[in-house]
């Protein structure tokens, strides 16, 4: 039988074995941490990167899209009376110009929507998209071949 001497010394290695392992492995848990945090930062520095990154592409859209003509500023001349105006260019037309020529363009009878492009020079889906929305205004109505205006 062993004596309490000896019982207490054995227990005191035990735990102090114990106390080592643990130690280490709080060692081990932080060098872990520290590769952590720095994966942590790299990721934090990536993100921010990828912030400026797109807002500067962003940036320079949106500085593209600025330098653009004025909606309104007109890129070619008029076009005399009874002749057929150049094709439209990438400036939009100022508010409520395409609906007026559609409009002038059907006084003369019934026309689909490639017959009025061709004769207003506006881009033969901006005439289909417009006639679809004077359709449903009751602007125009639909003909047996194409719009004409309601009578």
């Amino acid at each position: 039988m062993p004596i309490p001497y000896q019982e207490n010394e054995m227990a005191k290695l035990e735990v102090s074995d114990i106390a080592r392992s643990i130690k280490g492995r709080i060692r081990e848990v932080e060098e872990q941490l520290k590769d952590h945090k720095a994966l942590s930062d790299e990721l934090e520095r990536l993100k921010r990167a990828l912030g400026r990154l797109e807002g500067e592409v962003r940036a320079r859209v949106d500085g593209r899209r600025r330098r653009q003509r004025p909606v309104t500023q007109r890129t070619t001349p008029a076009a005399p009376k009874g002749t057929s105006p150049a094709r439209s260019t990438s400036a939009r037309a100022p508010r409520g110009e395409n609906k007026q020529k559609i409009l002038a363009a059907l006084n003369s009878g019934p026309k689909t929507a490639s017959e009025i492009a061709t004769e207003t020079g506006i881009k033969a889906a901006t005439v289909g998209a417009s006639l679809t929305k004077l359709a449903k205004a009751g602007e125009v109505v639909k003909a047996d071949r194409g719009y004409a205006l309601p009578t």
